[in-house]
């Protein structure tokens, strides 16, 4: 008979937590969009130490054409020199495309990325880079930052076109 009531204490504690973790997510949305609006304008300064900040000290991305790079002082070099190189220049805009919570302070957001302003190598104006970018992200001090990145352009499947 005692088991019942433990059993009700911790379904309406469960609940209460659960509505508690829901309560935050459109503010978490919120912010996440925030941050997304602030890494465009940061890749629009073209301002590698600041894209730098928007990854944890061990945090890692691969960007669309396959480089990989692990912890700050990696991936700022990849940044310098993509921003001083090809990249220079362009104009980057990214929209988000979902975002899902995996624990209080984890979200996987995808976005869908736009890079224009490229040049090809012979100098002539290439059409605008669209892809994809899968962000693992975590709040730390309030503020969402990135654990991993996953930059990657979509490609036609045989027999088919790409989506």
């Amino acid at each position: 008979m005692k088991r019942l009531p433990l059993l009700t204490v911790v379904f309406v504690l469960s609940s209460i937590l659960a509505l508690a973790a829901r309560a935050a997510g459109p503010q978490d949305d919120a912010a996440i969009r925030q941050r997304s609006a602030e890494w465009d304008a940061a890749w629009n300064k073209h301002d590698a130490k600041l894209m730098t900040s928007f990854f944890l000290a061990d945090g890692d991305l691969i960007n669309p054409f396959g480089r990989h790079a692990h912890g700050t002082a990696e991936i700022e070099k990849l940044f310098t020199e993509e921003q001083s190189g090809p990249m220079a220049g362009t104009t980057y805009k990214g929209m988000i495309e979902n975002i899902r919570y995996i624990g209080d302070n984890v979200a996987i957001v995808d976005v869908a990325g736009e890079i224009t302003g490229m040049k090809s190598p012979d100098g002539a104006a290439a059409p605008p880079f669209k892809h994809h970018v899968t962000w693992i992200a975590q709040k730390v001090g309030g503020k969402w930052v990135a654990f991993g990145a996953r930059a990657f352009a979509f490609t036609a499947a045989p027999g088919g076109p790409a989506r």
